[in-house]
């Protein structure tokens, strides 16, 4: 790719950053999503705007590359000052969450429950504990009510939220109307809603007409399981009723204008064939349109290939000619170090072809419109906040 090329994809990106509320960052594991998420979430601060940055992401790596010890389940002010150490001067507020799963679905039986007592029964129920942490899709369900709830009624300007892996990310996307459709199911709704006869709730299952279905369950589950269950639906049943309206608040915040999805891989062949699947279902399953995609680890072209064809001799007497210690070492000492950096310059400059030409492909795949910032392949992995910087200069040619 050319520099002009790369400087305008720099200019798209930051333009696409700067005019949404919303940035969901995705990939597969091990791209550098989550410093993507963060360096994303640090330029937005560095040029005045509010900004939390948000994982669901288990591994924790946040707060680290954040410079504190860890995150908690409620927004938590970074400290800028320690950036200015490197160099900047933000402007903004920079805020980092580390969703807790178990106590978002706790915070929404909080914010929705009836009353104090049905509230307490919920919270204490065995098959609430199981349903709140164990079953398929009732945690990113959590994870999607506490991203909306933070988008429409916080004052935040941004919000950067870093997912899990592709395939948690999908039922991240999905998981909010899953569960409603699973709560509007005929089947649950004739166990939880009130029996026209007696106005009850929760009789469906204990009525004349289902008895010989519950001893029959019973033999298998007990007749404790049963009614821990007909408790949770009673209890739970009054919350039931908001499920699809906000599953669809939060389809509509993620599928708005005001939101757009970045797909953060690396040039290896199998993240990027995974990245471009990611990037066909959020298109063709989800609807979803995905505004950038940031390339992390891309290999430089340092070593141009003239150089590696320079006879060993000449690479031996510039390694003469430098200060000691190294001008000092013996002729055959100098032989090998100069066979090392060479061989070294030489397996670097391959692994740039091969980069280069998974950018050539990612481009030929997507449209033009979108823009493709890299970041260079760094030393060592980035997890402070003098990394963080380099990250961002990269991206957004800071």
């Amino acid at each position: 790719m050319s520099l002009q090329s790369m400087e305008a994809d720099r200019e798209a990106f930051s333009k696409l950053i700067a005019g949404r509320e919303l940035v969901v960052c995705a990939g597969s594991g091990g791209v550098g999503k989550t410093t993507t998420s963060a360096v994303i979430a640090l330029h937005a601060a560095v040029e005045g705007r509010k900004v939390l940055v948000l994982t669901i992401d288990p591994a924790k790596r946040l707060a680290n590359s954040l410079g504190v010890s860890s995150l908690e389940n409620t927004p938590q002010r970074i400290p800028l000052d320690q950036f200015r150490e490197h160099g900047l001067e933000p402007k903004g507020e920079l805020w980092g969450m580390m969703l807790d799963m178990k106590q978002s679905f706790d915070h929404l039986v909080d914010r929705y429950s009836a009353s104090e007592e049905n509230r307490q029964e919920i919270l204490n129920n065995k098959i609430y504990k199981y349903f709140s942490t164990s079953l398929a899709g009732t945690q990113e369900y959590a994870a999607a009510e506490r991203l909306l709830e933070l988008h429409t009624e916080e004052d935040y300007d941004l919000i950067v939220l870093d997912t899990p892996p592709t395939t948690h990310a999908l039922d991240f996307l999905e998981a909010p109307v899953r569960l409603a459709d699973a709560v509007e199911n005929k089947a649950l709704q004739w166990i939880y809603k009130p029996n026209l006869l007696t106005g009850r709730s929760g009789l469906g299952l204990f009525s004349a007409g289902t008895s010989y279905v519950v001893k029959a369950l019973s033999k298998f589950t007990g007749t404790a399981f049963l009614d821990e269950l007909a408790v949770f639906l009673r209890n739970f049943s009054s919350m039931f009723e908001g499920f699809r309206d906000r599953a669809n608040q939060v389809r509509e915040l993620l599928m708005g204008d005001k939101a757009t999805f970045v797909v953060v891989t690396a040039p290896d062949p199998l993240q990027l064939d995974e990245a471009l699947f990611f990037y066909e279902q959020l298109g063709t399953r989800q609807q979803v349109a995905v505004g950038g995609f940031v390339v992390n680890r891309v290999h430089p072209n340092w070593v141009p290939e003239a150089e590696l064809k320079r006879p060993l001799v000449s690479l031996m007497n510039e390694l003469e000619a430098l200060e000691e210690p190294v001008g000092a070492l013996s002729e055959e000492t100098r032989r090998e170090l100069a066979e090392n950096l060479r061989e070294n310059a030489a397996e670097f400059y391959t692994l740039a072809l091969k980069d280069a030409g998974s950018l050539l492909r990612l481009r030929e795949e997507i449209p033009q419109s979108i823009p493709m910032v890299q970041v260079p392949f760094f030393a060592q992995d980035i997890h402070s906040l003098e990394g963080l910087s380099r990250v961002r200069e990269a991206i957004f040619g800071a």
